[in-house]
């Protein structure tokens, strides 16, 4: 799940310890936060939590802004929601932290699902060689206008990995087959600084 807000940047160190305390009490197994620093979104909260089940996600997320304490944090930072996504994970390769998250976003006429293991294998073995710490494959599944579309997100500690990355996978004549036969494009991508 995506929660993506604005908040005083002087709250939001603060902030994000807490809300990951919190949301793994209230059964999430990974909570990020990353402010972004490219795209529509540059200076958003974007915290990234996994869970077992949507509803556990959602009660989580009710859980969250029912308690006081979270409540007078976001008050006094000013906490204003700009955006809420729920995704599927589909694939993940290595170790899914780093400084930076680099979300690249796809759109496909002919979305091949049975071969997110495949493209996984493909990313991670061109990412990981150029220094990418992890990758994560995502289905979106309630996303506004983003819902249906694949989003790999990847976890590094240099941004210029993930672009040696990107620039070695555009020549990659089995990534851009794979590309060619789901009719797929990149749509959008954004880099987000981790907290």
């Amino acid at each position: 799940m995506f929660s993506v807000g604005t908040m005083n940047p002087s709250h939001v160190e603060a902030g994000s310890s807490m809300v990951k305390a919190k949301l793994v009490d209230l059964g999430s197994s990974r909570v990020s936060t990353t402010i972004s620093i490219t795209g529509a979104t540059t200076g958003a909260s974007v915290v990234t939590s996994t869970w077992d089940s949507v509803d556990a996600g959602l009660a989580g997320r009710s859980g969250l802004y029912a308690d006081k304490e979270m409540a007078t944090v976001m008050q006094a930072g000013g906490w204003t929601p700009l955006n809420f996504a729920i995704g599927e994970i589909t694939s993940e390769r290595g170790n899914g932290e780093g400084a930076y998250t680099v979300a690249v976003f796809g759109q496909a006429e002919r979305p091949a699902w049975d071969r997110t293991d495949e493209m996984g294998d493909l990313l991670w073995g061109i990412a990981s060689k150029n220094g990418v710490n992890g990758i994560r494959g995502l289905r979106m599944v309630a996303a506004g206008e983003q819902t249906g579309s694949m989003m790999n997100i990847f976890y590094t500690d240099s941004v210029d990995a993930y672009l040696a990355t990107s620039s070695e996978l555009a020549s990659n004549s089995d990534f851009v087959s794979l590309m060619s036969d789901q009719g797929a494009r990149i749509v959008d991508r954004s880099i987000n600084r981790t907290i």
